[in-house]
């Protein structure tokens, strides 16, 4: 594939170009909102161009002179569509300037023009939405479900594109994409795009959205991993990356943005397209979220019409986009190195021969009560269970309550203790499913895996649930 990375004061953008950095003094600037977008800007003025003739003065001055700073693309984008210079009324949607941030990265629409063209030529083709995400993508924040992004983009689909639209929703609050990772084959790729029974096939559309992740080399891995087995599905499905953020601005955004770039995959910045304006005072977090993390009513209006601003574009430049696509060549060098091909899980009914029960012990419990994952192993007073796992990549999922009657359970690999798992969330605001990885390595061997929860009396509780093995 070829990569072509937005640049933004450098070439010609989409109306819906966005930028990133919610810091720096840049953020503090001011522009008009009503900025024509479809043109990015390139007359940056170089240095030299705006120095008087004493310029040319001794070569040693220029020597002493501090380093010119590469910009980031959010950087550059917010340069050329700053913030507002007046408040901003969120529930009216997002200005220009916060669309022209918004997307940060256009990447290849090809496949997106694909679906938008299969659509509009077959009435009778139903287009799926896949929704793969936390608990923002699946609708957190809003007062109902059909004001939820996903809802909304399914509704602009209908009046603007094709009444035959299904959402698929693949979301769970709390996750990450090193669940999503293995979770992806069994519950979006096992379809083979022959509609099953229920109605379900491989989305034709893939929107991935996880703030829960962490800004580290992990997280990269497993969100190249993911967007891999996104690209390779059968039907060459449209994928787009979605960055919300959290008050404070912290969003994972620069290993997501690495990832979209390599496989030039759109990448769409909330962040990018609030901070600033909140950072300038011309909105504040809670006006566009209930809490910490979850956009309210208006949040997620804005990042609907994000994404819709991205569909526009490519209905208007049908011709110059092409719909003609390139299927993924998993040949393609991976960003990473691929390290999670094979991720899959295992529960006490989804079983594989790399997950073998050897001795379930206390474990013989199936709780059944903790949504997404209740074919489970659980102990409500302690003990061991001992697993034969094959892989090079080792973790689990496992529950976490606000109870306060789980217990710390001690997790061994070859004898050798990995891990110490408390099952508690005191306080808390519920409960959830976590995850912990255990070991990797560059090598598949089988492994044996023991879980220990210390024993309890009568009237005391030890109680813990292991909801499903990951591994790859």
């Amino acid at each position: 594939m070829k990569k072509r990375i937005l640049a933004c004061l450098l070439a010609v953008c989409m109306s819906v170009t966005v930028l990133a950095s919610c810091g720096g003094d840049d953020s503090s600037s001011k522009a008009d909102s009503t900025a024509d977008l479809s043109v990015a800007d390139s007359s940056v003025p170089d240095s030299s161009s705006v120095a008087d003739d004493s310029s040319e003065a001794d070569s040693s001055e220029d020597d002493s002179s501090e380093p010119e700073v590469e910009l980031t693309l959010s950087e550059q984008l917010l340069a050329q569509y700053p913030a507002s210079d007046s408040p901003i009324d969120v529930t009216a949607g997002c200005t220009e300037n916060m669309l022209g941030r918004a997307l940060i990265y256009q990447g290849d629409l090809t496949r997106l023009a694909n679906v938008i063209k299969s659509a509009k030529d077959d009435l009778y083709k139903r287009t799926y939405i896949g929704m793969f995400g936390d608990s923002i993508s699946a609708g957190s924040g809003a007062s109902n479900g059909f004001l939820a992004y996903g809802n909304l983009i399914r509704k602009w689909w209908e009046e603007n594109v094709s009444v035959n639209v299904l959402l698929q929703q693949n979301s769970i609050g709390a996750t990450d994409s090193y669940l999503a990772v293995h979770r992806f084959d069994n519950e979006v790729a096992e379809f083979d795009c022959n509609t099953d029974e229920e109605g379900i096939q491989n989305p034709d559309i893939i929107i991935i959205e996880y703030i829960n992740d962490e800004a580290t080399e992990t997280y990269k891995e497993t969100m190249d991993s993911l967007v891999r087995k996104a690209l390779a599905l059968p039907n060459n499905p449209a994928v787009i990356i979605m960055m919300p953020s959290t008050d404070g601005g912290y969003a994972p955004q620069d290993i997501h943005l690495e990832v979209a770039q390599h496989y030039e995959v759109p990448f769409i910045s909330f962040h990018d397209a609030v901070q600033p304006e909140i950072k300038a005072g011309n909105f504040t977090w809670a006006d566009i979220s209930p809490d910490t993390v979850h956009p309210n009513d208006a949040g997620h209006a804005m990042m609907a019409q994000m994404v819709e601003e991205l569909m526009q574009y490519t209905i208007d430049n049908m011709d110059t986009i092409g719909t003609e696509v390139t299927p993924f060549d998993p040949n393609m060098e991976s960003l990473t190195g691929d390290k999670y091909a094979t991720a899959d899980l295992a529960d006490r009914k989804n079983t594989c021969d790399e997950v073998v029960v050897v001795d379930e012990g206390a474990f013989t419990i199936q709780s059944s009560k903790q949504w997404p994952y209740i074919n489970d192993w659980a102990t409500y007073t302690g003990g061991s269970c001992t697993f034969e796992i094959t892989a090079k990549n080792i973790g689990f999922a496992y529950y976490k309550t606000t109870s306060g009657r789980n217990a710390v359970a001690t997790v061994e690999i070859d004898g050798e203790v990995v891990a110490q798992i408390d099952g508690n969330f005191p306080g808390g605001w519920g409960n959830y499913t976590e995850i912990a990885s255990l070991y990797t390595s560059d090598e598949v061997a089988t492994h044996t895996v023991t879980i220990t929860v210390p024993e309890c009396g009568e009237d005391e509780h030890a109680e813990f649930y292991i909801q499903a093995w990951l591994f790859s």
